[in-house]
């Protein structure tokens, strides 16, 4: 009777441990995914493409992106804190899209174009953002919220008409820029870290609407309208890497 008492017990105590293990366990799981504070950087390439587009944006194609941003994540109450504060640059290229640009432009002597080229044009973007992450164990999910410049920097086209050839070059044009976005962080090795996500950036380009005069005409002035907001869709994935220590 004692022998299977003390088995009881025995039986009692090894449950009593395995439950305390899986809790402690459990508690052990990280929700950082080896995020720890200090500095990142992050490099990353993607495709942009314009949304609605207005005005001159009706002209250019969707186009490939490079970004830069340092990053900063201060101590908090799980090692790391749950907002980190950054700072990037961005550089867009967007490709004519020649089959909007014919049917829109019509030279000074009024004919259609009937052939036109241009090499890309350029979005340069600078931007301090917030992004929150939300503690999760294996991979970090982050809304990010931006605030910065945009600069907006159509290239000149070159086109054939029967008139003859000629350019034309809209204007530029700049301002600020709201951002916001989310995404997924992933460490793979160590400082190293894998990254996708997606933004959605307004332009605020519209300021001094009036004040400029474009090369050539239009057949439909809501179209060829040089200076509109600028709205524009982001999708870019690359790695982050924490600096110093």
């Amino acid at each position: 009777m004692r022998f299977r008492l003390n088995v009881v017990y025995v039986a009692i105590a090894a449950l009593a441990a395995a439950v305390g293990g899986a809790r402690a366990a459990r508690a052990q799981i990280s929700t950082t995914d080896g995020l720890i504070p200090g500095d990142y950087l992050r490099v990353s390439g993607g495709v942009v493409s314009p949304i609605n587009p207005q005005g001159s944006l009706r002209d250019w194609n969707s186009g490939p992106a490079i970004n830069v941003t340092w990053e900063n994540w201060q101590p908090g109450s799980q090692g790391v804190g749950a907002v980190g504060f950054g700072l990037g640059i961005g550089y867009t290229m967007l490709p004519l899209n020649q089959q909007h640009f014919l049917s829109a432009f019509r030279t000074l002597a009024g004919d259609a174009a009937t052939a036109a080229t241009s090499s890309s044009a350029g979005i340069i973007d600078i931007t301090t953002n917030v992004r929150i992450r939300i503690p999760v164990p294996y991979i970090t999910p982050s809304v990010n919220l931006g605030f910065g410049f945009m600069d907006w920097r159509p290239a000149a086209v070159h086109y054939t008409a029967p008139s003859g050839d000629g350019s034309a070059q809209q204007e530029h044009r700049s301002g600020l820029e709201l951002s916001i976005g989310g995404g997924l962080d992933k460490t793979i090795y160590d400082r190293w870290a894998i990254f996708g996500e997606a933004l959605y950036t307004y332009g605020f380009t519209s300021f001094g609407q009036g004040l400029a005069t474009p090369t050539g005409t239009c057949t439909n002035s809501s179209e060829c309208d040089v200076l509109r907001n600028t709205s524009i869709g982001t999708i870019r994935g690359g790695l982050r890497v924490r600096v110093g220590r």
